[in-house]
């Protein structure tokens, strides 16, 4: 059997993305567990070996590595390239953006880099010297952090998985714009009388 070196990045990556699809196909998740005894089944390489290739092909962008529940899972990004992203004047990539810090799932936050990275291996997006992927997501990030969707930390971002208050907000505020608090106390009142009637 031949040594790693020997073999190029590029037959690595293959390699993986053939061991991603079979985990995939047995509906498990592929786990670098998983994707090392995939090609090990194959190839005679040492786990630690396997698991550096990969992270390679991660970066090179062979691979995508999301996370999601605190567990990291690789995907084949050729798979995901046919959802389009079309970059228009007034586009709102606010949801796209938390989405990608979420299943990024980096343990520091994402950066912007990083976020536009991912977004582009994971779309095929549509862009001008207008209207470029790069601008969009600043104003992206920016409203996710005022929509409360993510958390600023320093120059990176956070899924916030305690993000109810958006939510909530929503469901409130047509009561404040009702502007009858009179009516309201109102009803409150009578609710009060009742309780007390046939409770007490």
């Amino acid at each position: 059997m031949c040594e790693p070196e020997e073999v190029p990045q590029q037959v690595w990556s293959t390699w993986i993305l053939e061991a991603i699809r079979k985990i995939r196909s047995q509906k498990q998740r592929p786990s670098v567990e998983r994707i090392c005894h995939a090609i090990r089944q194959h190839h005679n390489y040492h786990e630690d070996v396997v698991a550096e290739h990969l992270e390679t092909a991660v970066k090179e962008g062979a691979v995508l590595k999301v996370f999601n529940k605190g567990q990291s899972s690789y995907k084949d990004p050729g798979g995901l390239q046919s959802r389009t992203l079309r970059i228009q004047k007034g586009v709102d990539l606010t949801k796209v953006v938390t989405k990608a810090v979420r299943e990024l799932g980096e343990r520091d936050g994402s950066s912007l880099k990083s976020i536009e990275k991912y977004i582009r291996q994971s779309h095929t997006v549509e862009e001008s010297a207008e209207n470029d992927l790069k601008g969009a997501l600043r104003m992206a990030v920016k409203r996710a952090v005022t929509r409360n969707f993510v958390i600023q930390d320093g120059k990176n971002f956070k899924y916030n998985y305690n993000q109810q208050a958006p939510g909530i907000k929503k469901k409130e505020a047509p009561k404040r714009q009702s502007g009858n608090s009179d009516d309201l106390n109102a009803q409150s009142k009578v609710r009060t009388f009742y309780l007390k009637k046939y409770f007490t």
